[in-house]
């Protein structure tokens, strides 16, 4: 319910999406995604196969997910598949690479242009390339604190 998709925005099957999302003009969602209620992916956002997104997530424009460590090569790669896993109020910023299977935990934030090879604690900025730890996000900027949060 209520989902608006921009033009040229691409979904694939098996990709389930709750209500009061956005995905944004020409962002591509490939297959067995799951993405949370009131999420917004921006435009030209890639996201992976096996991806999970949560609730009340962001995601910036030209943000690109991956899911295969092997890049396409042996069949060991298959038994290692999955997108990166965004939990509930994660945001990423404009430019940002999520390397496959990792977590970005809870109201965490990815700055924009940052490279994403391990686990975002939840409430914490990353930033650079790889990614590390920068400082907590401030309390203002916490989900529970937004006046459109339902919980």
């Amino acid at each position: 319910d209520r989902v608006f998709f921009g033009d040229l925005a691409t979904v694939r099957e098996d990709v389930t999406i709750g209500e009061g999302t956005i995905i944004g003009r020409g962002a591509t969602v490939e297959n067995k995604v799951a993405i949370g209620k009131k999420t917004k992916i921006e435009t030209n956002a890639y996201i992976t196969a096996f991806s999970t997104i949560g609730d009340y997530c962001f995601v910036a424009p030209c943000v690109a997910f991956s899911n295969d460590n092997y890049v396409g090569r042996t069949e060991e790669r298959k038994k290692h598949f999955g997108g990166p896993i965004l939990k509930r109020g994660a945001r990423i910023g404009v430019g940002s690479v999520l390397l496959p299977g990792i977590e970005i935990g809870e109201d965490a934030l990815v700055a924009a242009g940052s490279v994403v090879t391990k686990d975002v604690p939840p409430r914490m900025i990353v930033l650079g390339a790889p990614a590390r730890i920068w400082k907590e996000v401030s309390k203002e900027q916490l989900l529970e604190e937004q006046i459109y949060y339902e919980k």
